[in-house]
């Protein structure tokens, strides 16, 4: 029992180690040297009060790519991750303007165009979950 202890503490210590815990301070969260500031749901990266990467629209990439550029890793990673946050990004808002389109052609008795903008609608949201989906598989 001894020997599993120990072997599950080296592994916990091993995972910690890839990471740097994010610290809450009062501009935002600090990762290494790497602050996460907060506007409109949109998370941006800065370091040294310089911003390096904008409008992050999901919680843990912001936090993967924070902790990849506090270890100063490859920043090929880190674009990747920002690519792949930025097509969730566009597709969710696409979703969510073709959603407000709908209600209001539903408000007008527009329903010809409703049915159209519900279908666009659907297929924008599917797109959505699955470039998520993408994007939390990179991390």
């Amino acid at each position: 029992m001894t020997q599993i202890s120990r072997r599950l503490e080296q592994i916990v210590r091993r995972e910690l180690s890839k990471n740097i815990i994010p610290v809450k301070t009062p501009d935002g969260i600090l990762v290494g040297d790497v602050l996460i500031t907060n506007e409109d749901n949109l998370k941006f990266l800065y370091r040294n009060t310089q911003l390096i990467y904008a409008e992050i629209h999901l919680n843990s990439v912001a936090i993967k790519m924070a902790n990849i550029l506090a270890l100063r890793h490859s920043h090929l990673s880190v674009d990747v991750l920002y690519k792949a946050d930025q097509e969730y990004g566009r597709w969710f808002v696409d979703s969510q303007m073709l959603r407000s389109q709908h209600q209001k052609a539903i408000h007008t008795q527009d329903y010809d165009r409703a049915d159209v903008l519900w279908a666009r609608y659907c297929e924008s949201r599917d797109r959505t979950v699955t470039a998520k989906n993408q994007a939390e598989r990179l991390l």
